[in-house]
């Protein structure tokens, strides 16, 4: 099910996070992302790994936290911050947050880069045409491309809200649960453009619980258990047993 992984050198750190708490959710939260690397995050539900990206983005009240983008200091207080600064995030939840599932495919596409198509009125050709772009793209399998984005099929949906954020041309791209309720071709396809846009230099944070899948696609991976970081695995440790051992506590401390 899974491509190749492709193997990723000790590179330039792209994204350098430090010393984030999210109240009641993550305390003193710190990690390094490199371009073209795939990191995954794991833990138990509760762990707090939604909850921390979702601070760290302005989704979420965060009381602590230093961000640097390419060794200079990035502002992080909002989601349009982030946008702006060429970071991504695609929520679990793909029906409430991802996508708005009673508006056709177009407007859904292009909302996060509207400016493109309103000058100041809105191009509905240009719209059009950036989602015949994506369907092809993106192999979205819709009955009609004036269809309404909740009558997709889930990996459809998925595929769509890819698009969407990947319409921004970000350099960083954070996907919560992104193979959750989709089929294992939808899943397959996933993972092929996961590892191509590494391969292209982006950086990719992967939130899941699956950890056949963070195994099978991350390079390095961080574990959490009750808001904090208990483990960080790359190489041979990158497995079921370690994984799980860090997030019971049955392995690793508050200080790893």
């Amino acid at each position: 099910m899974f491509p190749e992984k492709r193997p990723q050198d000790a590179g330039e750190v792209l994204w350098r996070v430090q010393g984030v708490s999210v109240p009641g959710w993550a305390e003193d939260i710190g990690f390094e992302l490199c371009r073209g690397e795939i990191l995954g995050f794991a833990g138990l539900v509760g762990a707090g790994r939604t909850e921390l990206f979702e601070g760290i983005l302005g989704l979420r009240h965060r009381i602590d936290g230093s961000f640097e983008l390419d060794g200079r200091p990035l502002r992080l207080r909002h989601p349009a911050d982030a946008v702006r600064a060429g970071i991504v995030y695609l929520s679990e939840d793909r029906k409430g947050k991802g996508l708005h599932t009673t508006l056709r495919l177009a407007p859904n596409l292009t909302l996060m880069a509207l400016r493109r198509y309103a000058h100041p009125l809105l191009r509905p050709d240009r719209e059009r045409h950036a989602l015949v772009g994506a369907v092809r793209d993106y192999n979205i399998r819709a009955s009609s491309l004036d269809a309404m984005a909740g009558t997709l099929s889930g990996g459809n949906q998925q595929k769509l809200a890819l698009a969407k954020v990947l319409h921004t041309e970000p350099r960083i791209l954070i996907l919560d649960e992104p193979t959750r309720g989709v089929d294992v071709g939808a899943k397959q396809e996933i993972y092929g453009l996961i590892q191509q846009l590494a391969s292209q230099g982006l950086g990719i944070i992967v939130v899941s619980s699956e950890l056949v899948e963070l195994i099978g696609i991350a390079h390095r991976l961080v574990v959490m258990r009750g808001g904090r970081v208990t483990g960080r695995l790359d190489g041979d440790a990158l497995n079921e047993p370690e994984i799980i051992a860090y997030a019971t506590g049955v392995k690793g401390s508050h200080a790893a």
